[in-house]
């Protein structure tokens, strides 16, 4: 079969918020996770330097802030940032609930 379908809500969450789907559609150089924040949640700072994987954070809904290497970005519906695999980054959820997808590679 040339695809994958899987929907996140099928997956066992991590930490009570983050749906890690590379497993399930059987990625081999792609990472992809939903996170559903609840109001105030902040996730673990953290980099990819060891494994060279760069991610993209795209805000669904709500709206959330981005801390990399110190700045802070705030992130709108629609909005993608992209971050270097040697950066530090966390995410941290505004007062409403928030939905984002986080992709990674390699």
């Amino acid at each position: 079969m040339s695809y994958t379908k899987v929907n996140h809500r099928d997956v066992d969450p991590v930490a009570d918020s983050m749906y890690f789907l590379r497993d399930a559609l059987g990625c081999e150089n792609l990472g992809f996770s939903v996170v559903e924040c609840e109001p105030n949640w902040t996730g673990k700072e953290h980099d990819h330097a060891d494994g060279d994987h760069e991610e993209v954070y795209y805000l669904v809904s709500g709206e959330a802030t981005l801390h990399v290497d110190g700045d802070e970005v705030p992130l709108d519906p629609g909005d993608a940032v992209r971050v270097a695999p040697a950066s530090s980054r966390q995410l941290e959820n505004g007062p409403r609930e928030s939905t984002l997808v986080v992709v990674g590679a390699p």
